[in-house]
């Protein structure tokens, strides 16, 4: 059962420490910070799986984030994450570094010099999973941004139980 917690370690402390270093390319990163959470979803990491990738959820996900937003991938290793509005407008583009199918997505971003990252993680817990998410370095806007994250993750956990 601990060999869970290693690999959990192992799988977060990367994002950890390319967060502090990446965030020293900053300019200002005394207060950047990364959102860590977790939520308990009654479905099986392959169904959690799907409303995550899936391009039939990214909408109703996205508008977690903002009215309109939404992202496109083939959500293969190396393509092209790209975060959107609608109609067409492109906000950023990031790249699917690391992915393990039903398990794990790592998500690189650089806008204009500053490194950002998303690590989502699925973990199956027999009757049930746990999705965390761990995001950024951010900076002025941390705590709206845990909030934002907070309220993404548990319309996961809506879509996945239905």
């Amino acid at each position: 059962m601990y060999w869970k917690y290693i690999i959990r370690v192992l799988t977060i402390l990367p994002l950890f420490i390319s967060g502090c270093n990446n965030a020293s390319e900053s300019t200002d990163t005394r207060d950047s910070r990364v959102v860590s959470n977790s939520i308990e979803i009654k479905a099986s990491p392959s169904r959690v799986w799907k409303i995550v990738t899936n391009k039939e959820y990214s909408k109703v996900l996205g508008n977690e984030f903002d009215k309109n937003a939404f992202v496109e991938s083939e959500w293969k290793l190396g393509s092209d994450v790209y975060f959107k509005y609608e109609p067409d407008k492109l906000v950023s583009t990031g790249t699917i570094e690391k992915l393990i199918v039903n398990e794990l997505i790592q998500i690189d971003y650089d806008f204009s010099g500053f490194k950002y990252a998303e690590r989502y993680t699925i973990e199956d817990n027999g009757s049930t999973s746990k999705l965390s998410i761990y995001a950024g370095p951010y900076t002025s806007d941390y705590e709206a941004q845990k909030v934002v994250w907070n309220n993404w993750l548990s319309k996961v956990k809506e879509l996945s139980e239905n």
